[in-house]
C-alpha cells in the first residue's frame, strides 16, 4: 500500500525532471541526414557482409512522461539498398531476393513499447517485407533527449538493434549457404514536428 501511495509522487518527480531537461511530448519527424539503417548477413561462413538502406522515412509520437505510449512508423524504399557493389546490389534487388519492383517498400509499425532501465525501450511491432507481415522487435536505447544545439528544436537520438530470419518472409535463395539470420542496426535522430 505504501508503494502505491508513493507512485504518484514518483511519477510527478520524473515528469519534472523530464521537463527540466527540455523533453517535449508530441510528434517527431526523422532527420533524414542523420539516420543509418544497416544490416549484416553471413556469407558462406567466411564473413559477415554488411549493407544499408539509404532512403527511409519515419514518424514518431513520443511522450517522455509516458514512453510506453510511444508509437513509431517506418517506411523503407527497398531499391535504396547499398552493399558497396553494383552487381551484388542488382542481384539482391532482383526477384531472387527482395524483388524491389514488386515490393518497393518495407514497413515497420509499432504495437507496444516497454520502457526498461537506463533509457532502454523494447519496441514491438509488425514488419512487412517481401509481401509478408511478421512480428518484429527492436531493442532500443534513447541516447539523448534535448534541444538541438543548432536550431533549438526538441530532438531525440536513438540506437536500436534487431534480427530476423529472411526465410520467414519468403526470401530463401541460397539457403543455407547464405545465412538466414539478418542482423539490423539503426541509429536515428528525430526533430519535433512543426507546421505542415
Amino acid at each position: 500500500m505504501r508503494e502505491r501511495a508513493a507512485w504518484p509522487l514518483i511519477a510527478l518527480s520524473m515528469s519534472a525532471v523530464a521537463t527540466a531537461i527540455g523533453a517535449t511530448p508530441g510528434p517527431y519527424r526523422l532527420e533524414k541526414t542523420h539516420v543509418d539503417l544497416l544490416f549484416s548477413i553471413n556469407h558462406a561462413g567466411f564473413t559477415q557482409k554488411h549493407g544499408s538502406f539509404r532512403d527511409l522515412d519515419a514518424t514518431l509520437q513520443y511522450d517522455p512522461h509516458r514512453p510506453d505510449q510511444s508509437q513509431i512508423s517506418v517506411t523503407v524504399e527497398t531499391a535504396s539498398l547499398d552493399t558497396g557493389d553494383g552487381k551484388r546490389d542488382r542481384d539482391v534487388k532482383s526477384p531472387q531476393f527482395l524483388d524491389v519492383e514488386k515490393y518497393p517498400q518495407m514497413r515497420f509499425v509499432s504495437t507496444k513499447v516497454t520502457p526498461g532501465p537506463n533509457g532502454t525501450l523494447l519496441v514491438e511491432g509488425n514488419l512487412t517485407l517481401h509481401g509478408v507481415t511478421k512480428p518484429f522487435t527492436l531493442r532500443t536505447t534513447l541516447n539523448k533527449d534535448a534541444p538541438s544545439p543548432f536550431d533549438k528544436r526538441p530532438t531525440l537520438g536513438f540506437s536500436a538493434t534487431g534480427s530476423l530470419r529472411r526465410s520467414d518472409f519468403g526470401i530463401s535463395t541460397y539457403l543455407p549457404l547464405i545465412g538466414d539470420e539478418v542482423s539490423i542496426q539503426i541509429d536515428a535522430e528525430f526533430n519535433q514536428k512543426t507546421g505542415g
